[in-house]
């Protein structure tokens, strides 16, 4: 959809997981990504489905997929890709892999909570999408984000990216740059369900494309502390965004990876944020 934007994990399944993270924090189904970050040791799956429907008779499919890999208390890593992907312009149909994304998050700045308010998201694009079908470029793009967020009052939360990118076009051709400005609304509706409003702007998404403006809505819906699922509309504004979308997706923390290593490392980590959430002695300095 926008560029801008593992090996073989051994994971086990206990009823332990739950309690290790508060709740679970996707970075689906929009564009714009938080700033938390996957706690120690806990692998977190998020995987969807995207429909876009750009012109009378341009339709696109595609199944993007990640999982995040909480390694300290400052840094996850991220595998990700487009998954399956086909499309159509009314006259000849193509399907095929998509690309696949590399990356981590860092954070950069944590609240007194211990909870980032700034991270960056360096991500880079490998293009094992096939270019001869035209599902890729068949050059790497290389992107830098940064994101921050901020709670607005008892149930209301934003979260803003800026992203900058070197944009591959392939054969040849000069590379581009390309930035990403988006804010995404959201509030606590429940206990569960999390609705959000986001508008993005991308400087252009093709070499010789304009400005792409969108907007898009839709819900997260929690269940328990390691399930969510998820959906929403997408409506272009500029002449260059696709006029239609609609994505779903489920997230799911699967479970322990680093061992004991992991385990300890959230013991230590909870103690922490117990300590920084704690009032303090009025005797204190």
């Amino acid at each position: 959809m926008i560029r801008l934007l593992a090996a073989a994990l051994c994971v086990s399944l206990g009823a332990g997981v739950a309690r290790a993270q508060e709740t679970i924090e996707p970075d689906r189904p929009d564009v714009t990504n938080g700033t938390h970050i996957v706690d120690i040791g806990l692998l977190q799956v998020e995987i969807g489905g995207l429909y876009t429907h750009a012109a009378p008779g341009q339709r696109a499919f595609g199944s993007p997929f990640t999982a995040r890999v909480g390694l300290a208390d400052w840094v996850e890593v991220r595998f990700g890709t487009d998954g399956l992907l086909t499309q159509t312009d009314g006259f000849t149909h193509v399907t095929g892999i998509g690309n696949m994304q590399l990356g981590a998050k860092l954070r950069l700045w944590a609240d007194p909570g211990g909870v980032p308010v700034l991270s960056i998201l360096p991500t880079v694009n490998v293009p094992t999408a096939s270019a001869a079908k035209g599902l890729g470029s068949g050059s790497a793009d290389y992107t830098l984000a940064l994101l921050t967020g901020s709670d607005i009052g008892r149930h209301g939360h934003v979260d803003v990216n800026y992203g900058i990118g070197s944009i591959g076009v392939g054969g040849g051709d000069p590379r581009f740059v390309q930035h990403l400005v988006s804010i995404s609304a959201s509030a606590a509706a429940s206990d569960n369900w999390n609705p959000y409003l986001e508008t993005f702007w991308l400087s252009r998404q093709d070499a010789d494309g304009g400005r792409v403006t969108a907007m898009d809505a839709g819900a997260i819906y929690q269940i328990g502390a390691r399930y969510a699922i998820d959906g929403g509309l997408q409506f272009g504004i500029s002449h260059d965004a696709p006029a239609f979308a609609a994505f779903g997706g489920v997230s799911v923390i699967v479970g322990e990876i680093l061992g004991r290593r992991g385990a300890l490392g959230r013991q230590r980590q909870a103690q922490r944020r117990a300590a920084r959430r704690a009032p303090r002695s009025s005797t204190s300095r």
